[in-house]
């Protein structure tokens, strides 16, 4: 009894020494973390012009007014396309997402519009992607589904434009002709239910904006929740009507969104001194390298390409 006491003892002792040992040798390391860096001066049409520099590798750019990011149009992830198996992938990637894939028909080919919304690791954000399919085999139609869409060339690319609101709050306006119009606000945190997409389509002619709304329709959407004028479709996307990825469970959006919740708090108290989002990213990446991965990574875990 006596050796197993004294046992304990000087197990107790050699834990309180290595723990004194670990905070003496840290305290500089975090005293030089809350030191602010001594960063190059430049202005700021300086500093949008590097960020676009270190974005555009990853398909992105900034809008400074806004201080979002948004995909690009000649981004490398045009050419992966679209498909339910993204979706799948999203919420063990640390993306919680809500999903609202609308399918249909016109012409000779099969569409494909999408809308998300929601925490894309350390940024809340909003996308509309338009895709399609060539003329489908038997097979395909079976599987249509499990297909990956390819985007729009340029000549069929829609008019788009989107309002994110997160609890009544706009963050974010985004207009334009475009396969994937997106935006994304770093170091924000939302979950997906406070957050509400407007979005506006403009078709090319009348019979393929009626197409869309029968496919709105298939997909649960009454004429209450949409307004129709012409040839423009605006779409209220608050709650998604179809069914959402099996991956995304009650258990694997908890876990995911409270390492999400900690990593945005993380990012705040890191770059909290600094004005410009340049500024911050070269200071996450100094002091948190782990977290600047993360944000590295959005664009290339969103199509299951390089995801360390």
């Amino acid at each position: 009894m006596e050796l197993g006491y004294a046992f304990f003892l000087l197990l107790t002792y050699v834990i309180l020494v290595l723990l004194g040992i670990f905070v003496y040798e840290y305290r500089d390391t975090w005293r030089k973390r809350r030191q602010p860096l001594q960063l190059p001066m430049m202005t700021d049409q300086e500093k949008n012009h590097k960020l676009n520099e270190l974005l555009k590798p990853v398909g992105f750019a900034y809008d400074s007014r806004q201080d979002i990011f948004y995909s690009r149009m000649d981004s490398w992830q045009r050419k992966f396309g679209y498909g339910r198996i993204y979706d799948e992938a999203a919420a063990p990637l640390n993306m919680i997402i809500d999903c609202e894939p609308v399918y249909f028909e016109y012409e000779d080919k099969k569409w494909l519009i999408e809308f998300w919304k929601g925490q894309y690791g350390i940024t809340t954000g909003g996308e509309v992607g338009v895709y399609y399919l060539p003329k489908r085999t038997l097979a395909e139609e079976i599987l249509e589904p499990e297909l990956v869409y390819r985007a729009v060339e340029d000549e069929e690319m829609l008019r788009i434009q989107t309002v994110l609101w997160k609890n009544g709050r706009r963050l974010y306006y985004r207009r334009g002709y475009h396969w994937w119009l997106t935006g994304f606000v770093l170091g924000e945190y939302a979950s997906p239910r406070e957050l509400e997409l407007d979005i506006e389509l403009t078709f090319p002619n009348a019979p393929m904006r009626d197409a869309f709304l029968e496919g709105l329709h298939r997909a649960g959407y009454e004429d209450r929740e949409l307004n129709v004028q012409g040839n423009v479709v605006w779409i209220h996307f608050s709650k998604p009507h179809t069914r959402q990825p099996m991956t995304r469970t009650r258990l694997i959006s908890a876990v995911k969104q409270m390492e999400n919740r900690c990593n945005c708090r993380l990012y705040r108290r890191v770059t909290g001194n600094y004005d410009h989002t340049y500024e911050k990213l070269l200071v996450l990446k100094r002091r948190a390298p782990g977290l600047y991965r993360k944000w590295e990574q959005l664009g290339r875990s969103r199509f299951l390409n390089g995801e360390e």
